[in-house]
């Protein structure tokens, strides 16, 4: 072995050993999202087109199943401190039936963003694992009240591509176990834009979500299970909120 032989394979093997790095996702994607949300013994979710726009401060989900509203708008530009619209199609068009006050301050705080703050600044991989049939690098951090954590997450993201495969969310404010959610990532794509029509309320919205004030329904149980679905989890919302 000559001595560029010997000075090589040490580097070749370091490298072969670094350890990967979270990646750095881009700030405007788009996923088939499958979602598992566990509170006690109640298991539900179901499945959606998730759009996540950091650029313009929106995300839209879309073709929900398991939900009354099967689009939801979050502009975090409207009004004061942004707005979640709730959406039902019918007839050809969307119909707006009104606005609630985001669960969360800004983008990259919604619960299947890929940029928040924390996993930026905290993410360190723990190890690998396949997740159906795809080898992953898995990438643990957790969103804190101070010093007390309230969530810990784990992203699975495919060992040949920055792409995320499923993220999972154990959701124990002050200690107290909620439960947990789990999203699978199908069809991940990185558009260079969205349509406007994507973002668009529908001929209604001047009449229901228009309004200065959020609607009467925010707090109604249909529409607590479409934030649970949608991902705005309290235990992410109080420690975000006070972070």
């Amino acid at each position: 072995m000559t001595s560029l032989h010997l000075f090589l394979f040490p580097l070749a093997l370091s490298c072969a050993l670094a350890t990967p790095a979270p990646p750095v996702f881009p700030d405007r994607w788009q996923a088939v999202e499958q979602t598992v949300v566990v509170e006690g013994p109640s298991r539900g979710g179901g499945t959606g087109l998730s759009h996540f726009d950091g650029p313009n401060q929106r995300a839209a989900s879309t073709n929900l199943t398991g939900s009354m509203y099967d689009v939801i708008i979050t502009d975090f530009t409207a009004g004061t401190d942004g707005r979640t619209y709730y959406i039902r199609t019918y007839g050809g068009e969307r119909h707006c039936q009104f606005w609630c006050e985001p669960d969360v301050p800004e983008i990259c705080d919604v619960a299947d963003s890929l940029c928040s703050s924390d996993y930026k600044n905290k993410a360190t991989f723990v190890g690998n694992e396949t997740v159906d049939g795809v080898a992953t690098n898995k990438f643990f951090w957790t969103e804190n009240l101070g010093p007390i954590p309230m969530n810990s997450l784990l992203l699975y993201v495919n060992a040949d591509s920055p792409v995320p495969v499923r993220m999972y969310r154990d959701i124990h404010p002050f200690g107290k176990p909620l439960g947990n959610a789990t999203i699978d990532f199908q069809s991940f794509q990185t558009p260079s834009s969205f349509p406007d029509s994507l973002f668009d309320l529908g001929p209604d919205a001047k009449y229901d979500c228009d309004g200065p004030e959020p609607g009467e329904s925010c707090q109604d149980e249909a529409v607590l299970r479409s934030q649970r679905h949608h991902l705005l989890m309290l235990g992410s919302r109080l420690a975000r909120r006070e972070n």
